[in-house]
């Protein structure tokens, strides 16, 4: 049977929850309607609401002392409520109506969102979104260090110099660390990402590891330090994350995208029951 289009509005949904919320509130407090304003009344299931407060956070039943202390302390709260409202203290109070409109938003939510959300959503999502699932590339490389400060003019022709011994003995990237200058950071790297490596050699090294040819010796390359001959391990290049190392995460965001979406959609029926105008500034 094809469910009505009326009946599948966010906006619908919402009612239906206030009108279950008002339902279970009249039935649980059948005196409500003819209790005087004046009138406060503590239930049996407040009372093992406060019990059961005390136990998440105590581990514990509360004595009857306890018991007594948390019933005046609701009782001294529910008093204030009423006197301040009696005031009119909320009106044109931003954190009372801030606190009121987060309290509606979420009632919105829990009446619009789903709590889960089936493979068949989340990949639809996960395709029209892959830039943001996009996973930086990877490089575990070595490299030798030149000093521009000891090294001086001869820097680029002494590098070169190794280079070209490292190439004609097809060294492999384990080599003694003397063929170059002492270096303060690491001789090796591995699997690092672009943006890790930028953060300690700079953006135009990293990006020009990028370049380089997996399997031998090469460069020099430079950063902020001075020139380096790099050996490039393994190169994983930029691609988008498999959708199942992600599941969480693309769930996670996919909700809150459709909070944000039925949010807004609720929000624009809401207007529509309000004449809203706006005066020249």
């Amino acid at each position: 049977m094809k469910i009505p289009q009326v009946l599948r509005e966010p906006f619908t949904h919402f009612l239906l929850l206030g009108l279950a919320i008002f339902v279970a509130f009249y039935w649980a407090n059948p005196d409500w309607s003819t209790e005087s304003e004046n009138t406060i009344t503590i239930t049996r299931g407040d009372i093992d609401r406060y019990k059961q407060i005390f136990r998440k956070q105590w581990q514990r039943d509360p004595s009857s002392e306890e018991l007594e202390g948390l019933i005046r302390s609701h009782l001294k709260e529910e008093i204030l409520y009423r006197e301040a409202l009696a005031l009119g203290l909320e009106k044109d109070d931003t954190i009372v109506r801030r606190r009121l409109a987060q309290k509606m938003e979420f009632l919105i939510t829990d009446a619009t969102v789903p709590s889960e959300v089936d493979d068949k959503e989340l990949m639809a999502y996960y395709e029209k979104n892959q830039s943001r699932y996009m996973q930086a590339a990877r490089l575990s490389f070595s490299h030798l260090f030149f000093n521009p400060d000891t090294r001086g003019k001869r820097l680029q022709d002494e590098a070169l110099a190794t280079l070209k011994t490292l190439q004609t003995t097809q060294a492999g990237a384990n080599v003694p660390d003397d063929y170059g200058d002492r270096f303060m950071l690491n001789s090796q790297y591995s699997q690092k990402s672009t943006d890790e490596i930028a953060r300690e050699f700079g953006q135009n090294f990293a990006t020009a590891l990028t370049t380089l040819t997996p399997g031998k010796w090469q460069g020099p390359v430079e950063s902020g330090y001075g020139l380096h001959l790099v050996y490039v391990m393994q190169h994983d290049k930029t691609g988008v994350i498999p959708f199942a190392d992600v599941r969480e995460r693309l769930k996670n965001d996919y909700l809150f995208d459709l909070r944000q979406e039925r949010n807004e959609q609720v929000l624009d029926k809401l207007k529509e029951r309000y004449q809203i105008i706006i005066e020249d500034t």
